[in-house]
């Protein structure tokens, strides 16, 4: 079974990552800058095109830039949707198991992960 571990940087909240434009839901101008950190890391780490087409597990730690209060599960979708847009996976939707975890604050903020090929 292949496992990968890498950090990423801190994801914008799914409240920052949508905007609304001519009645249409596109990926804001931070959603889209977060994707493009995620490219620029995996072309660094050696994973982009990876292109993992089997079912995966994925563990997060999330360990944030600041002390404020948030939701575990307002930051997985721009993590996943960068992790797609790198072609790590074929689709966020091949995950059969996702644990979140709050980690310790970080200056700047990141995001363990561990993805299990199962």
């Amino acid at each position: 079974m292949a496992e990968y571990k890498f950090i990423l940087p801190w994801p914008p909240s799914i409240n920052g990552y949508w905007r609304t434009v001519n009645n249409r839901q596109i990926i804001s101008k931070r959603g889209r800058t977060y994707r493009a950190e995620i490219y620029t890391e995996f072309l660094f780490i050696g994973l982009l095109n990876e292109l993992i087409d089997k079912n995966v597990n994925v563990h997060m730690i999330l360990n944030p830039p600041t002390l404020r209060k948030y939701d575990v599960d307002n930051f997985t979708k721009a993590v996943f949707d960068g992790l797609t847009a790198a072609k790590f996976w074929v689709d966020d939707e091949q995950v059969q198991k996702l644990t979140v975890e709050k980690g310790k604050k970080i200056k700047g903020g990141d995001v363990e992960i561990s993805v299990s090929v199962v």
